[in-house]
């Protein structure tokens, strides 16, 4: 993303396309009445000109007054919509520029553009923008009003307070008019999708990241790295182990200021870190993943006659880290195992302090705890799940055999991969998934994977990234139905209709009301007072009010 800070003038306008069955609107504002008008807000940033209401034209902004063209640069910034679980979301509007004269003037500048940001700061020139491309321009003849197009809003834009914005621009010699109306915003509510209930969860050993004594010596091009190769993935959890976290070197804030603080969130324990301290860490995507909270499994029960501190490299312990997965308008409970195992350091002692933590490990899972939880073991175990890497224990099973052997509770989906970077022997991946039981039928089978096209479009992955590939899983859960909220079934007139603050609507025998979201979510409920209720509190957008059997379409200014 780019911050676009230069002058400019926003306009917005809506097409009214043919879009399927499944979508609802999100916003939809012709613009021609000073209401609707009022719902965006100009800004102007250069020059004494902005954008203005026109009843027959909607919203229009222009660089010439007085007879001669001024340097302007106005934006016309929509109201906050809620796009955090709506995909294949598109923005359309009708546009038009004049006079004839200069009715290119500025197009191949740039001079009419339209953004959408997921975190909008009150000032558009702070505010991390998204241009929204495929935008046609291409006005045949002055005043002749043409469709924008179907502009996708991208991921990187969504969010519970996303806005859309238009930017005019104008030079001190040369200005045109640029007229925008009809604006409308349309999605495909997530729990309609059947990818809404589907989750990838990506397990990355990122190698010493924000290490400055160990690993690959660039530290930034290292966290770019990082960051580029996460984007690259998209997956909504990244587990990821070796990665500090200090004052002098904030690797998690870092990370995740690359990757977008209005798309992305993550936690690591504890929070604060010696330089060097390698601890397990989550990035996962806002929108489709609530933290609840975490813990570190720092208690366990000693084996093969070490302790539980000592079992896990010396206070190295597994990091639970608890969210809820967005599944449409499902919550799906999750627990995150994140672990690190001793790693093989070629001594016999370094197979039997994985094989004590690993047996320590289950029993804290199998307890009262854990036992009934949707439970992902994820991490870097520096072992095999059949077979060990170490040739000096005089031992053949997996240190981790304890829970490969529990069938009925678990089951290592990562337990047959080979490694995809080595081909001259069949080596299995160290870096693995173990799913509880409860997991076995939301499990994608065939869906693990290594990531090698990632590392192969970063140069020199193994030397200025990580030496691990990132490990790949999908998950699939069922979705909230939302038949019972039919969009065409209006069974009585509510008004005023846009409203800002009190709808009305005509005598009902019911005293409930409760008002829904187009995707099925209860966003208040009140008991109507004189056939009218409180709608100032809503976000601007389209929702359905329900009383009994009946039901009407409104939409909030």
């Amino acid at each position: 993303m780019q911050k676009f800070i230069r002058t400019a003038l926003l306009c917005v306008f809506l097409h009214v396309g043919a879009f399927s069955s499944a979508q609802v609107t999100l916003l939809d504002q012709t613009l021609l009445t000073e209401a609707s008008f009022n719902t965006f807000t100009p800004v102007s940033v250069t020059g004494t000109q902005g954008w203005y209401f026109n009843a027959l034209y909607g919203a229009l902004c222009s660089g010439y007054t007085g007879g001669q063209s001024y340097e302007n640069e106005d934006w016309f910034v929509g109201p906050a919509v809620n796009l955090s679980q709506t995909d294949n979301v598109k923005l359309t509007f009708s546009h038009t520029r004049g006079n004839a004269s200069v009715l290119q003037v500025g197009v191949a500048q740039g001079w009419y553009k339209v953004f959408a940001t997921a975190s909008y700061t009150g000032n558009p020139t702070t505010t991390t923008w998204v241009e929204l491309t495929g935008f046609d321009q291409n006005v045949p003849a002055a005043w002749q009003y043409i469709s924008s197009g179907a502009l996708t809003i991208p991921e990187a834009a969504k969010s519970s307070q996303s806005r859309i914005a238009f930017r005019y621009q104008s030079s001190a010699t040369q200005s045109a008019t640029w007229e925008i109306k009809n604006v409308r915003i349309v999605g495909e509510p997530q729990s309609t999708n059947t990818a809404a209930g589907s989750f990838k969860i990506t397990n990355w050993n990122t190698e010493w990241l924000g290490c400055t004594q160990f690993g690959p010596t660039d530290e930034n091009l290292q966290l770019a790295n990082v960051a580029e190769a996460m984007l690259a993935m998209n997956s909504d959890i990244y587990c990821l182990q070796e990665v500090s976290n200090n004052a002098s070197s904030p690797t998690l804030s870092a990370l995740l200021s690359l990757m977008g603080t209005a798309q992305w969130d993550g936690r690591i324990m504890p929070n604060s870190t010696d330089d060097c301290d390698q601890r397990q860490a989550i990035i996962f995507k806002k929108s489709r993943v609530q933290f609840v909270g975490s813990v570190q499994l720092s208690s366990g029960n000693a084996a093969q006659g070490n302790s539980y501190y000592y079992n896990w490299s010396s206070g190295r312990y597994p990091s639970v880290y608890n969210v809820n997965l967005v599944a449409g308008t499902t919550l799906v409970p999750l627990t995150l195992v994140n672990i690190h195992a001793k790693a093989e350091d070629g001594s016999a002692m370094a197979y039997t302090r994985r094989l004590g933590g690993s047996e320590g490990l289950k029993t804290i899972l199998d307890g009262a705890n854990y036992n009934t939880k949707n439970v992902v073991l994820v991490g870097d175990f520096n072992d095999y799940l059949i077979g060990t890497t170490s040739n000096t224990c005089n031992c053949s099973d997996s240190p981790f055999k304890n829970f490969i052997d529990d069938a009925n509770d678990y089951d290592g989906i990562t337990k047959n991969h080979f490694d995809v970077e080595v081909t001259w022997e069949d080596r299995p991946i160290i870096e693995h998934f173990v799913i509880s039981n409860e997991l076995f039928d939301h499990f994608v089978a065939g869906s693990v994977t290594q990531e090698l096209a990632v590392s192969q479009s970063i140069p020199s992955f193994n030397w200025t990234t990580s030496n691990h590939l990132p490990v790949s899983a999908t998950f699939q859960f069922a979705v909230l139905d939302t038949q019972g909220f039919d969009q065409t079934k209006d069974t009585w007139t509510v008004y005023p209709n846009p409203v800002r603050d009190v709808l009305r609507f005509e005598p009902d025998g019911t005293n409930a009301a409760a008002v829904y979201d187009l995707m099925g979510r209860k966003m208040s409920t009140s008991t109507a007072n004189a056939n009218a209720i409180e709608v100032s509190h809503l976000p601007a957008g389209v929702y359905l009010l329900r009383m009994g059997d009946r039901q009407a379409k409104f939409v909030k200014q």
